[in-house]
């Protein structure tokens, strides 16, 4: 990696001692890279805990789960802190700033390579500089290579570093938290962003002056999944527990619209719960009592866990008829419930998860890589219909870029369509690719369905899961 000094007199740019005090603990990349490689396992049950969750009732026992997190982590961690809490949306402003084009593609990242997250993130940091170093090695961009700016979701606070050294775009955050806390700022700033992850229903209408992208299915989509699954039951009647904190009542609120257009099904009763009840044993009862055919959970792994258990015992306490539970993907971490309740409810318990590792491809490797990948090809392809590094006009053709013209995946191939005058339909690597012009984010999305074995590891049924929109 050669140091910033280098690449900004090699590209004719020098740094102002601004931008040079904004720049360290920053790392530049321009070219091919001198090669970082990313194992990848089974999907992590971890991940979910890092992305999803978007307000935590108790922040010292948020900062004890997120070091138990990390200590599980530590095949593939490199200690630090977890990413900070946040409950309240930033303020944005109603306009975005003029830039100036300088022909550069800059593409930044914020993705966690430390702590609890760093699992998740390393992988993804690898994904999005291959996906790079294939373009600069089909030529580049705007008859430049594009440049990548990394840095570490764990430890960074605010967006300075990036904004310092002139990035167009950002691959990331990972986590929802995160996207909720920086998204304000990157908006003031003009930059486009595109999250790999982030599912939170909190950022479906953030009011980001369409700057903000996902290649990830919105926490919406997954309750339109969490539904299909329900209805494929053979089940009529549901009983939702959720935790009555944002995140859950986030999620409720959208399940309650995909059950609404499922004939077959109705919600006969709505339990919420407090996180911070010790003894969760009467709502669970109160589920049970209900006498629904299909029990769905919304939660996180730690309180989402401590309900499904509390289920498990109040089916056993009360002989009621075992019924099916379905889970949304953070109880996918739940590896010690699922190991402690008996196996005739484990055995009902159907948990849906967004897909994050496609069959057959494999590279780039871990979980959401490719939808990584999948960010910097649509943010350069809709550099190059748009004829510059200009965010806002990068923004203006990332819908375009993926959908409504010939179908094409290596940026190479994409390319040589846009230069010869052809609309394009980016397919990515992670599944398609169709980025709704109003809302930045995918309009429909793939789903796995898994279940959990006598030791508590969650397994995929169909890897290659189920299409949502």
């Amino acid at each position: 990696m050669e140091p910033p000094g280098d690449r900004e007199a090699r590209h004719g740019r020098t740094l102002n001692p601004k931008e040079s005090d904004a720049r360290v603990g920053v790392s530049v990349v321009a070219g091919p890279s001198a090669g970082t490689h990313a194992t990848s396992a089974r999907p992590s049950p971890h991940d979910s805990s890092y992305r999803d969750r978007v307000s935590h009732r108790r922040p010292l026992r948020a900062s004890v789960v997120a070091a138990s997190l990390a200590s599980l982590l530590a095949a593939c961690t490199t200690g630090g802190e977890s990413s900070p809490v946040v409950s309240v949306l930033p303020a944005v402003t109603t306009t975005v700033p003029t830039r100036v084009d300088d022909g550069v593609l800059r593409i930044g990242t914020l993705l966690p390579t430390t702590g609890a997250g760093a699992g998740l993130g390393t992988p993804l940091t690898a994904a999005v500089q291959a996906a790079v170093d294939s373009i600069n090695e089909s030529g580049g961009l705007l008859g430049q290579p594009v440049e990548l700016v990394t840095t570490d979701e764990t430890s960074t606070v605010d967006l300075s570093a990036l904004v310092g050294a002139g990035v167009d775009a950002i691959v990331g955050p990972a986590s929802s938290n995160v996207a909720l806390r920086v998204l304000g700022e990157a908006t003031e700033a003009g930059l486009v962003v595109c999250s790999p992850t982030a599912t939170a229903i909190a950022l479906d209408d953030f009011p980001d002056q369409n700057l903000f992208f996902r290649t990830v299915g919105s926490d919406s989509l997954q309750m339109s999944a969490l539904a299909r699954t329900a209805a494929r039951t053979g089940s009529r009647t549901i009983a939702i527990v959720h935790l009555d904190d944002r995140y859950g009542r986030d999620m409720v609120a959208s399940l309650r619209d995909a059950v609404a257009e499922r004939s077959v099904l109705s919600i006969i009763a709505e339990i919420p719960v407090n996180g911070d009840d010790p003894d969760l044993s009467e709502e669970a009862i109160e589920t049970i009592d209900s006498g629904a055919g299909i029990v769905i959970v919304l939660g996180d792994t730690d309180d989402g866990g401590r309900l499904l258990g509390a289920i498990d015992r109040a089916i056993g306490a009360t002989g009621a008829p075992t019924p099916f539970i379905i889970v949304n993907d953070s109880l996918r971490a739940a590896s010690q419930t699922a190991v402690e309740m008996s196996g005739t409810t484990r055995e009902r318990v159907i948990g849906v998860a967004p897909r994050s590792v496609v069959p057959n491809i494999d590279e780039p490797s871990g979980n959401f890589a490719t939808n990584a990948h999948d960010c910097v090809n649509l943010i350069a392809l809709a550099a190059l219909q748009a004829g510059s590094d200009n965010p806002i006009r990068i923004a203006g053709q990332m819908a375009s870029a993926s959908s409504g013209g010939r179908v094409c995946t290596a940026f190479e191939d994409c390319a040589t369509l846009v230069r010869s005058g052809l609309q394009i339909d980016y397919a990515g690597l992670s599944g398609p690719i169709e980025i709704s012009t109003a809302t930045g984010d995918l309009a429909r999305a793939t789903f796995n369905e898994f279940r959990f074995d006598a030791f508590g590891n969650d397994v995929i049924a169909n890897a290659a899961g189920f299409e949502i929109g």
